[in-house]
């Protein structure tokens, strides 16, 4: 089975916003898929309910989330290194 990684630019386009693995997909050996995609799933609620500007709300998710998805894409290779 191949091992892959995938980094989307970005988390927002216009009203659309990429929740989880529709925005980053890492290495199973993070086993962090799913408090990914829930901790995203938490922070658009959040950024969501603070205004109802949509594009201020979806701004504010793709800023909080976007280093934090790619922070652990990061750990993954970092690990899938060390592991061979």
């Amino acid at each position: 089975q191949g091992i892959f990684d995938y980094e989307a630019e970005h988390m927002v386009s216009q009203r659309i916003a990429l929740v989880g693995d529709a925005a980053f997909v890492v290495r199973p050996h993070t086993a962090m898929g799913v408090s990914k995609a829930a901790g995203d799933a938490m922070a658009l609620r959040d950024a969501l309910r603070q205004t109802d500007d949509l594009p201020a709300a979806l701004a504010r998710y793709q800023n909080i989330r976007l280093p934090v998805g790619k922070a652990i894409a990061a750990y993954g290779r970092r690990l899938g290194e060390t592991a061979m």
